[in-house]
């Protein structure tokens, strides 16, 4: 498994993880009304910014954990560093693909503020959850791509 495919697997886990919380604890409280009042945009924005920091330095310590025990389970302590035309291939359609998902959510949300008379707070969970989608749908088509070879 080379670094870009571990790298690609831990992003997928964060991903993952980022989508149980906002599907556990953002949304809920959505739906429940929880962010109704004046400040209810607020008490949103202060709940979803909360897991950006958290899924950075998650990012960082997971990627550093899987690559040390990779490294102890093979006996390879020196990863390949090589970046070949092909990484680069793979890489710019992860992020078109991660650019085009993020940006149909974006459009959606875009139309049901204009057209379908949504809130902003069902506006701004369909950008999030469309950025999110994005990331893990560009991460996940990395990883498939690499492991096709």
């Amino acid at each position: 498994m080379s670094f870009e495919d571990r790298s690609n697997l831990v992003m997928i886990l964060i991903n993952l993880a980022m989508a149980v919380y906002f599907g556990f604890w953002i949304l809920p409280e959505v739906f429940s009304g929880g962010y109704a009042g004046a400040d209810g945009l607020t008490q949103w924005a202060q709940a979803v910014l909360l897991v950006i920091p958290i899924a950075i330095v998650a990012t960082i310590v997971l990627t550093i954990l899987v690559t040390i025990g990779y490294a102890i389970a093979t006996q390879n302590a020196k990863p390949s560093e090589v970046v070949d035309e092909r990484d680069r291939a793979i890489g710019v359609l992860g992020l078109r693909i991660n650019l085009v998902v993020a940006g149909v959510g974006f459009l959606l949300a875009l139309i049901g503020l204009a057209f379908l008379g949504w809130t902003a707070i069902v506006v701004l969970n369909l950008t999030f959850l469309g950025f999110m989608a994005g990331g893990l749908a560009g991460d996940v088509t990395k990883f498939v791509l690499y492991r096709q070879g």
